[in-house]
């Protein structure tokens, strides 16, 4: 069959219109895949920022000196119970102590305002009689985002870690 001299070939309109339908279909399945990985990268970073704030607050339970009297962390002022003598005790507090928060960069903040995190603290420490006498603390670390929460259950995200310290001085 002989072509004719005038006639010229192009893309049909429902071509045109099919391929276009087809670009659109898959640019909507990129840009809601884009959205999911941009959450999940967000939550990725405040994961890891918040293991790493919590890395240095369990450095700062285990470098605080070991004495006789309740004291203090030195950089979070983290209470750990006083060393005592007397026997087999254990004293838990089964509550978390009063709530303390922290900013991006680790330091800390009196006050929700401009905190990042929210720390919970318990301690338990137990004695022994047996020789040589020690006694063991346990502090249980929460560290929820973001510190407006109330509750760690209830937050975008939380870490937890233990710390185990020997306070036999």
């Amino acid at each position: 069959m002989r072509k004719k001299r005038n006639s010229i070939e192009a893309f049909s309109l429902i071509e045109v219109t099919l391929a276009l339908a087809i670009v659109v279909f898959c640019m909507v399945i990129v840009f809601g895949l884009l959205a999911v990985g941009v959450t999940a990268s967000e939550s990725s970073i405040s994961q890891t920022t918040a293991s790493q704030v919590l890395s240095a607050i369990s450095a700062d339970i285990q470098s605080t000196p070991k004495t006789v009297a309740a004291t203090n962390s030195a950089i979070y002022g983290i209470a750990l119970p006083a060393t005592s003598v007397t026997g087999s005790v254990v004293v838990t507090s089964p509550a978390p102590t009063s709530p303390l928060y922290i900013q991006e960069d680790g330091t800390t903040n009196t006050a929700v305002s401009g905190a990042r995190y929210r720390l919970f603290v318990w301690t338990t420490s137990a004695e022994t009689t047996t020789a040589p006498a020690t006694q063991e603390t346990l502090v249980r670390l929460i560290l929820s985002w973001p510190a407006g929460a109330t509750n760690y259950t209830t937050a975008q995200g939380y870490v937890e870690g233990v710390v185990a310290v020997n306070r036999t001085p």
